[in-house]
């Protein structure tokens, strides 16, 4: 949203914006500082060390700060109080099966408000974003649809996917990022055309991969990374291979 306001707004009236941190948990400290340097070069700030949790005129932060504002754009978790003691409730979600079902026969929970068996992992995940929350829904038609023509399908299957798009860049992550991470590319904010990213290793597999500026044919050789976990690679290999590490994976698989 702060990409959007200066580009059709900021850029016309000179204007400047402040964003509070908001992916903390998936960027990396190489990954972070790229944004941060980039944002910054077209007029956004970003507060980190703190959260908005009031406003009054302006925006107040958790730490005290107070930040003028003329408009502030909030993001929201799922509400699920309402159905607070009617159906069983895991890691601040609604308990599902792989087929999206929960303690209550003929109800079904999808996207942000369920708490769902993620088979990769052998874990039961809650996961915010529109990829799971269109996925989760379609998987949940169908078990519905199959169920009433006395059919069976396969558990959800679910691969991590997360994206954003703003002013030219657009990046894509995919998997687990838990473990070890390993920075590949150049990060330089100040690069016309960039393009880099970073792998995640955990109990020596590849887990996760983020990729900022991928092609189609990139962005799916690291989601194909993400889905096999392939164990052939060192972080220093990964770090010096870069994107062709995960085209050997899409093209020959795991050894």
């Amino acid at each position: 949203m702060s990409a959007w306001l200066t580009q059709n707004h900021g850029a016309v009236n000179g204007e400047d914006f402040d964003l509070f941190s908001s992916l903390p948990w998936l960027f990396t400290a190489g990954i972070a500082a790229f944004y941060e340097g980039y944002y910054a070069n077209k007029g956004t700030k970003i507060i980190k060390g703190t959260v908005a949790v009031g406003f009054e005129t302006n925006a107040k932060g958790e730490d005290g700060g107070v930040f003028e504002a003329d408009i502030v754009v909030v993001g929201a978790r799922p509400l699920t109080a309402l159905f607070k003691g009617q159906v069983e409730e895991e890691k601040d979600g609604i308990k599902t099966d792989g087929f999206l079902k929960t303690s209550i026969p003929d109800v079904y929970a999808v996207g942000d408000g369920a708490t769902f068996p993620l088979k990769l992992y052998n874990d039961m995940r809650r996961v915010e974003h529109v990829d799971h929350a269109r996925k989760s829904a379609e998987q949940a038609v169908k078990a519905t649809f199959a169920g009433e023509q006395g059919k069976s399908i396969d558990e959800y299957d679910y691969l991590p996917f997360f994206y954003s798009r703003a002013f030219d860049l657009s990046w894509q992550f995919y998997g687990d990022n838990v473990g070890d991470s390993v920075l590949f590319g150049d990060n330089n904010p100040t690069l016309p055309k960039p393009k880099f990213g970073s792998y995640w290793v955990k109990d020596g597999k590849g887990v996760g991969v983020f990729l900022e500026s991928g092609t189609p044919e990139e962005n799916k050789a690291i989601a194909r990374v993400a889905r096999l976990q392939p164990r052939e690679a060192s972080l220093d290999q990964l770090s010096k291979e870069g994107l062709a590490f995960a085209f050997k994976i899409l093209k020959f698989g795991m050894q």
